[in-house]
């Protein structure tokens, strides 16, 4: 049996809620998170941001540097039922996929 690994930190944080099962799917079958995910570089970007030790600090960069992960996450909020522009980072970590609810 391969051996567990840690909870990350950021999911430690009970502020953190994750995503639930719908939410999950309907980011799945988002024709426009599709279209902008066939761009290599934001895949590249996303998946760095998911491997991290610190994916906070790579999101936030993320947001204020890159338009195109900007519209990503803006897209994914709206999916997902935030408001887009007006939550924390927390919030794009959830809404990315960092984990869900069981």
């Amino acid at each position: 049996m391969p051996p567990v690994e840690p909870k990350p930190d950021y999911l430690e944080d009970e502020s953190v809620a994750l995503l639930n099962d719908e939410q999950l799917s309907r980011i799945a079958q988002s024709a426009r998170l599709q279209e902008l995910l066939k761009n290599e570089g934001l895949r590249r970007l996303v998946r760095m941001i998911d491997s991290s030790e610190n994916p906070e600090y790579l999101l936030d960069k993320a947001r204020k540097e890159d338009q195109r992960f900007m519209e990503f996450s803006e897209e994914i909020l709206a999916i997902v039922g935030r408001a887009p522009g007006q939550t924390g980072t927390e919030q794009v970590l959830e809404a990315i996929g960092m984990g869900k609810q069981p």
